[in-house]
């Protein structure tokens, strides 16, 4: 790099404190141009920073690099499907590891065994889930999964049902729905935060049928399973979707020396890196720059982050 470059990284939540330590890393350990510089916008989760909005940012080149979470919501974007009307040329520089699953859980004594039985019986739930949001991305996957089966929360709503707003997951909102029984029902991610107080309470995880994997595989969703080892309480095993992983992405025409040495730079300090695992477990470059449980990787890597995941023989 011999000319002045300027390059940004858009974060919200979490994703900030990950984009910090990067962007650090990468201006203490790059030899740039004189007059470079690196900035970092930070953001809420509402804001254009948040849900679908990066990989448009990206794409228009108001930023360099960005977050999809789920690994879904950058997919979507490269596929060109759900909220993106035409195909965003992303690369990953690699995968942040955070475990999570979308879950739809029922009361027990709703006598609901599977999302089918929701719509054959026009059962009017009362539903705890993300509030509403303009990119909001939970809500999206929700209906979408919810269409396979032929209905949507306004048919639940006109079945005499109600759809009630939780902030966030882990939100105090969420646990009173839950433990005052105002509740019949939780649709969400998340569920490391609220899926324990749910098994307590009496309610049962349900799993999503062929036709909806399917269905989200095809706009960019991949599907995982949640067993009784995550949580023994659960009287079975069953097949979900995939909510896990924060993809780091930037543009297919950024410089390959750029994204090599912003692969570099996670490199160096991905020990410190707050990830999400499961058991807890660290991060690895391996599983940054492969995927695994708690993020696949399903846009291609960047060249520059591949040639030198290859020299480091992480792939």
């Amino acid at each position: 790099m011999n000319e002045p470059i300027k390059l940004s990284i858009a974060a919200t939540s979490k994703r900030v404190d990950i984009a910090n330590l990067v962007a650090l890393t990468f201006f203490n350990n790059v030899d740039l141009p004189p007059k470079s510089q690196l900035d970092v916008a930070m953001g809420w989760r509402d804001s254009e920073l948040g849900g679908t909005g990066p990989a448009i940012l990206v794409d228009k080149k108001k930023h360099d690099f960005g977050f999809g979470n789920p690994i879904g919501l950058s997919a979507m974007a490269y596929l060109g499907r759900g909220f993106y009307k035409k195909k965003i040329p992303l690369r990953a520089i690699g995968v942040f590891p955070t475990w999570d699953r979308l879950i739809f859980a029922v009361r027990k004594d709703s006598r609901i065994e599977s999302l089918e039985d929701i719509e054959k019986q026009k059962y009017p739930l009362r539903i705890s889930t993300r509030r509403r949001g303009k990119l909001q991305t939970t809500l999206f996957a929700i209906e979408e999964v919810l269409k396979t089966y032929g209905m949507t929360f306004r048919d639940i709503e006109r079945w005499g049902g109600r759809i009630m707003e939780a902030a966030s997951p882990s939100s105090d909102d969420r646990k009173n729905h839950i433990q005052s029984g105002a509740a019949d029902a939780v649709f969400d991610e998340g569920v490391k935060s609220w899926g324990p107080v749910a098994l307590k309470a009496g309610m049962r995880f349900l799993p999503v049928n062929d036709a909806a994997v399917r269905h989200m595989q095809k706009i960019g969703f991949p599907s995982a399973n949640l067993t009784r080892k995550h949580y023994p309480k659960m009287n079975r095993d069953i097949r979900c979707i995939d909510f896990s992983g924060w993809t780091f992405f930037c543009h297919a025409d950024l410089p390959s020396e750029v994204a090599y040495n912003m692969a570099k730079a996670v490199d160096l300090c991905y020990k410190t890196i707050p990830v999400d695992h499961f058991d807890k477990r660290p991060m690895t470059m391996r599983e940054f720059c492969r995927g695994g449980e708690a993020g696949q990787l399903n846009i291609p890597l960047h060249p520059g982050a591949k040639e030198y995941f290859r020299e480091k023989k992480y792939l």
